[in-house]
């Protein structure tokens, strides 16, 4: 038989998916430290009750803007970019919550955009809207209303992105989407060109296209 040990490990390891890859957990319900509220407090200490407020507002604020502007940016076609799936500017936490609009067909996803994003040392974290079963270990909706494959991303503002950060952001969102319009294969293609290239030339990723349309 097996030994207590072995089974309960058995059961508490599982495979998850997160910010567009796989990854082990042996967690309990994906539990965090305590530093966190910590350091909140320390905060609301040194700052007091009216400083912490002036930081929180700065924060919403500069989420608002990028809310705003995701919500407003069109693709070529006339069609929105993004479907908001966050609760607005009010009652909310300064992180804006969305997805590639789902009707635009589009053959890359959020993940392929967080990858893409990355190349500019942005990091807006892509997920899977599906997981692995543990008990049963097959990949499953993690909504009803939504398959699997489906993918969405958030931003979180933090307090030091500040306005001209949030401008650079956008500015870098909008000639990324415009990159992966033009390739055939998502994200992956980017790769394929960069290793084209260094073939060839020897060049590094500063010269392939996604970088280019940067400078255009």
């Amino acid at each position: 038989k097996e030994s207590f040990i072995k089974r309960a490990h058995t059961l508490s390891f599982f495979l998850f998916r997160y910010l567009g890859g796989s990854s082990d957990s042996m967690t309990l319900n994906f539990s965090r430290p305590a530093s966190g509220p910590y350091v909140q407090f320390y905060k609301l200490l040194r700052l007091g009750k009216e400083g912490y407020m002036q930081k929180v507002e700065n924060q919403m604020q500069t989420t608002a803007y990028l809310r705003h502007f995701i919500a407003n940016l069109k693709h070529p076609n006339g069609e929105n970019r993004f479907q908001l799936l966050d609760g607005g500017d009010t009652r909310c936490l300064p992180v804006v919550a969305a997805r590639l609009n789902p009707n635009l067909g589009l053959h890359y996803d959020d993940v392929d955009m967080q990858h893409a994003l990355s190349e500019s040392h942005w990091y807006v974290s892509g997920y899977s809207l599906g997981f692995e079963n543990p008990a049963t270990h097959e990949f499953e909706n993690l909504f009803t209303d939504v398959g699997q494959e489906t993918t969405m991303f958030r931003i979180v503002v933090k307090s030091n992105i500040t306005q001209s950060l949030a401008e650079n952001l956008a500015d870098k969102i909008e000639k990324v989407l415009t990159v992966l319009d033009d390739l055939d294969h998502g994200y992956e293609t980017i790769h394929s060109k960069i290793q084209a290239l260094k073939d060839k030339g020897g060049k590094s990723e500063a010269d392939v296209p996604i970088l280019e349309h940067e400078s255009a």
